[in-house]
């Protein structure tokens, strides 16, 4: 009855805790070698970055001294290894049986969308703010978007909403083991009605310098208070970025119907597949897309040239766009109705179904 539920994941006693797989775990198993100073203390780890999480050991010498060390680790339960079918899944029940499920219904991770921009100027930061609002707007009342802004040396996400923050992105990263819902709080900064937002640093600051565990430490804190995190990358790849894509539920490539963007957009999308990331899990939008009867590219030939579908297409509003963005609001303070608000409209539906279907 379980087998649909249960996924495993292979890493090694010296490797690095896959964080981002096991995000999304009711309750972890793991081997535990009391000799490895490396798996005790990633005991510790999964613990801090995981707290609703529960942690069923298996020790291949079970003694009391080890039994102790772990449950003061915080581990719900110790499994003899190498362990029957049985025993496995008796330990699961019980561990299951004590969980509070008010408690995990409120824990539950909220979806997870990157934005990666294909070339300069493609208009990701305006897809990806208007995007926040209305998932936000779509999702109910009460509901909340919060965008984290990874570009940490050109994001102006925070200038694109009008927000102004004191605190940034590096406190969170800074933190460590201070990390909690009061500190994001603190340092998310108000940018829309529906939507909060986590500044890149104010001063330039090295892009490698991003240390991607406590990155998802602070992903993983923002999911579980508010209903849908949105992260702006940097145009550049880099490792940290990389595993944040193959982290998130899925993935929106931002482009034009131009050749340079195109031509960039395919390069994009054939390392990200190259590199392990599903397919399926990325999805294109055109935007700037001019309403012209005769054309001389289009969608069509995008999905020609990208072999890739085009998800939809965002039409250009320059002139209300750059009034919006000069008083740091979206799209309808300016005019509530537009070819692109209601393009808008339709991409918060689809990336809604598309999120459904990542489940």
């Amino acid at each position: 009855a379980l087998n649909s539920q249960v996924k495993a994941i292979a890493c090694e006693i010296e490797d690095k805790l896959p964080i981002a797989d096991l995000a999304a775990a009711s309750i972890v198993v793991i081997e535990v070698d009391p000799a490895s100073r490396n798996s005790l203390e990633r005991i510790e780890m999964l613990r801090a970055q995981l707290p609703s999480v529960q942690v069923i050991a298996g020790l291949g010498n079970v003694d009391i001294a080890t039994s102790r060390q772990l449950l003061r680790r915080g581990v719900s339960d110790i499994v003899a290894l190498p362990f029957t079918l049985d025993e496995l899944v008796t330990s699961i029940v019980d561990t299951a049986a004590q969980m509070d499920p008010e408690t995990e219904a409120r824990t539950a991770l909220a979806p997870f969308v990157t934005m990666i921009k294909s070339i300069g100027g493609a208009g990701s930061t305006t897809v990806l703010t208007h995007l926040a609002a209305q998932m936000a707007h779509d999702m109910g009342e009460g509901k909340r978007a919060c965008i984290i802004d990874l570009d940490i040396q050109s994001g102006d996400v925070a200038q694109y909403l009008g927000a102004s923050a004191r605190l940034s992105l590096m406190d969170l990263l800074e933190a460590g083991d201070r990390l909690d819902s009061e500190l994001l709080h603190s340092v998310a900064s108000e940018g829309h009605d529906l939507v909060d937002i986590i500044a890149p640093p104010t001063d330039i600051v090295p892009i490698e310098s991003i240390d991607f565990e406590q990155l998802m430490r602070v992903i993983t804190m923002a999911r579980r208070i508010y209903d849908i995190v949105l992260v702006d990358l940097p145009a550049s790849f880099t490792n940290w970025s990389l595993s944040t894509v193959y982290a998130a539920d899925i993935s929106i490539l931002v482009g034009t119907l131009t050749i340079p963007s195109l031509r960039h957009a395919k390069r994009q999308l054939d390392f990200l597949v190259s590199m392990g990331i599903p397919k399926d899990t990325i999805h294109v939008v055109l935007n700037q897309v001019e309403n012209k009867m005769f054309k001389s590219i289009d969608s069509s030939d995008a999905e020609k040239a990208l072999k890739h579908p085009v998800l939809t297409t965002l039409s250009e509003d320059e002139a209300n766009l750059r009034a919006a963005q000069d008083q740091g609001k979206l799209i309808y303070a300016v005019q509530k109705r537009s070819k692109f608000s209601k393009d808008i409209m339709k991409l918060g539906d689809l990336v809604a179904a598309r999120l459904t279907e990542a489940k």
